[in-house]
């Protein structure tokens, strides 16, 4: 039962809306506002308070961009009842879901338990509107109550194919139409079993033949497989008595190896140790060489102090040298600072200056550093004397060490040496040709001749072992097969009974199949008398009974108009009043009988979007007084663009963008 009348609409961050609040009375009720303002937005959040997800919109859709929840309330009457439904989104991370503690259905102010899933709200809804369970409600809330952008008119000028498709949705002819393409499905079934079952009857006599040839096979392949058997036994023996045979000479050529190994290892060391004696020798001869030479540098010396005295005088010297330097230059500044005053006291002697004072001091000055350079030069004149010394005490130190560390190799060589030759008298006295070593060439040789056999042997047995299991294989093969032709054999004597019933099953599913596509063709003619006399009822209603013209509806759903003198007028020729008048006609007819179809009441509310789409500007001007003739729908509700529709409306809404926000007002 629908009795479906809107009370309220609050919806919060839905789309371009921040928060909008809406009543909604009994009467022509009218959203304007321009193109993108946000009027559709009040229709896709009144259909997602419905029908939840199934409204087919997603909910990034839904939510207005950067919020993180929103919400819908739709409040209304329902048989004498009073519903409020509440549905919200909430947003984690980039994932939108639904929010749980904003999902709820109240009636007559209470909550009415739910399990707390959305699938529970929308089957609750669904109940409460009366809808059956076999159709779904969206579309049907949609042909019964909600007329679509360019609906109105574009259902009349579909094109015949189309147009029948349409209405045969209504008429929820889909489910007789699949019912007969499955019983296809199901007489093609049978008939390929039918099939099946002949030829396999056809086959009867070839059927036995080959189960006697597989007997025959079976026999043939464990014979072959005995004297496989028999040959496998005698290989076997040889390759165990092979096998045992290799293991003895095994063990002798291994001795017969370790026994050369030691003997290499014992005169690989010996080699070694004459190279390493010979290579020390040579390098004690080196250093006893190097020894002589040092030895004769440092006689040629001669007898010289020591370095680090030497190199003491020296620094003494060189500080010697810095102090007369500095007291030159001190006395060449004080006499430069005395020449510079001129007059006053002189800061050496504090007499007073004057030009026989300056005079006397240049000569006391001149004595002075030329004393200083004197000794100046006598100290840089031994320095030079001991450079020689020092450079020739430095390399006497240096040979001196060199031949200590000389002397301490040739030590080091020398117990070497010793220790060297000790060690190689040891390793030669313990070194003897072993016995057998000269014949372990003939015993690889019959070692790699017996392996040969056994290999061969081995690849034999290999191959015996898989042509046993291949003939084994086949003997289950040809059994399964055996098994299996037995069983078509027995099936093929039960098949000539159930050839019949298939066949009479298929003579009846075949004529169950016709009658379903005529139960189509039925339901189709008594939709159309249905049709038409709504069709006819709706136009009277909607044109206030003016006598003009008459309509009525072709076989193949098509509108028609009959002028007062019967002669048949095609819709296109009529003025923009009355094409209105029958596109809405022809929509509510088809909006009450898919109401009847589904068992619930003819809907008391009207939707329309932009029911002015494809309507010229006549159209438009003759629609409000079509809507209001229109009086067994007792809330119509519009979404238009269109000034014009203002004049048809008992509320009126404008909604305007504020600052990127959807704004609804009452005017």
């Amino acid at each position: 039962m629908l009795q479906l009348r809107i009370n309220k609409l609050v919806f919060e961050n839905i789309r371009s809306h921040e928060l909008s609040d809406v009543k909604i009375h009994d009467g022509i009720t009218i959203f304007t506002g321009r193109t993108g303002s946000g009027k559709s937005s009040i229709l896709i959040a009144l259909e997602y308070a419905l029908f939840g997800s199934e409204s087919g919109i997603s909910n990034s859709a839904i939510m207005r961009r950067g919020k993180q929840t929103c919400k819908v309330e739709l409040e209304f009457n329902e048989d004498g009842d009073n519903y409020k439904i509440i549905r919200g989104l909430k947003k984690s991370g980039t994932t939108i879901t639904t929010d749980v503690n904003n999902m709820k259905i109240l009636k007559n102010g209470s909550i009415i338990p739910l399990i707390g899933r959305a699938t529970d709200l929308n089957e609750k809804i669904i109940e409460i509107l009366g809808y059956p369970n076999d159709v779904k409600p969206k579309e049907l809330f949609e042909i019964t109550s909600y007329t679509k952008q360019d609906e109105i008119r574009s259902i009349i000028e579909l094109s015949a194919e189309k147009r029948q498709d349409y209405i045969d949705k209504i008429l929820q002819l889909a489910k007789y139409k699949q019912t007969w393409e499955n019983m296809k499905e199901l007489i093609d079934f049978f008939g390929a079993e039918l099939l099946a079952k002949s030829v396999r009857l056809e086959n009867y006599e070839r059927l036995q033949k080959e189960i006697l040839d597989i007997e025959k096979r079976v026999i043939d392949l464990n014979s072959k497989i005995k004297l496989n058997e028999k040959e496998l036994s005698f290989l076997k023996e040889n390759y165990n008595s092979t096998r045992q045979s290799i293991s003895d000479l095994e063990q002798k050529y291994r001795g017969l190896l370790e026994k050369r190994r030691s003997y290499d290892q014992l005169k690989g060391s010996e080699l070694s140790l004459k190279r390493e004696l010979e290579k020390s020798k040579e390098l004690l001869d080196n250093l006893l060489s190097k020894k002589s030479a040092f030895d004769s540098d440092f006689s040629n010396i001669g007898v010289v102090s020591e370095f680090e005295e030497l190199q003491s005088k020296n620094i003494e010297l060189l500080k010697t040298e810095e102090l007369l330097e500095k007291e030159f230059s001190k006395i060449k500044n004080d006499f430069n600072e005395i020449k510079r005053l001129g007059k006053g006291k002189c800061p050496t002697c504090k007499q007073e200056v004057t030009e026989k004072h300056i005079h006397d001091l240049e000569k006391e000055f001149s004595k002075l550093q030329e004393k200083l350079r004197y000794e100046i030069d006598d100290t840089r004149k031994n320095q030079k004397e001991l450079e020689p010394l020092i450079i020739n005490s430095k390399k006497k130190k240096d040979i001196q060490e060199q031949l200590e560390r000389i002397q301490s190799s040739i030590s080091e060589r020398k117990s070497h040496i010793e220790n060297t030759e000790k060690e190689l008298k040891e390793i030669t006295s313990k070194i003897e040709m072993p016995d057998g070593i000269g014949k372990i060439s003939d015993v690889e040789k019959e070692l790699n001749s017996i392996k040969k056999q056994e290999t061969e042997l081995f690849s034999k047995i290999q191959s015996i072992t898989r042509e046993n299991s291949i003939l084994n294989s086949e003997i289950e093969d040809r059994k399964k097969e055996f098994s299996q032709k037995g069983s078509e054999l027995v099936e093929m004597e039960k098949n000539r009974s159930e050839l019949q019933n298939l066949e009479q099953t298929i003579q009846i599913l075949s004529r169950m199949r016709e009658d379903i596509r005529n139960i189509r063709e039925i339901i189709r003619n008594n939709f159309l008398e249905d049709f038409k006399q709504e069709f006819q009822k709706k136009f009277e209603e909607i044109r206030k009974y003016e006598e003009e013209y008459s309509v009525d509806i072709k076989n193949d759903y098509e509108p028609i108009a009959f002028s007062l003198s019967g002669e048949e007028v095609p819709i296109t020729n009529l003025s923009g009043g009355e094409k209105t008048s029958v596109a809405l006609a022809y929509r509510l007819s088809l909006a009450n009988l898919s109401a009847q179809i589904s068992a619930i009441k003819p809907s008391e509310i009207l939707i329309l979007d932009e029911p002015t789409v494809g309507f010229d500007q006549e159209d438009i001007k003759a629609l409000p007084t079509t809507l209001k003739n229109i009086k067994t729908i007792p809330q119509i509700i519009i979404v238009t663009h269109e000034e014009e529709l203002k004049n048809a409306a008992d509320y009126k809404f404008e909604v305007k963008k504020v600052s990127g926000k959807s704004v609804v007002t009452a005017i």
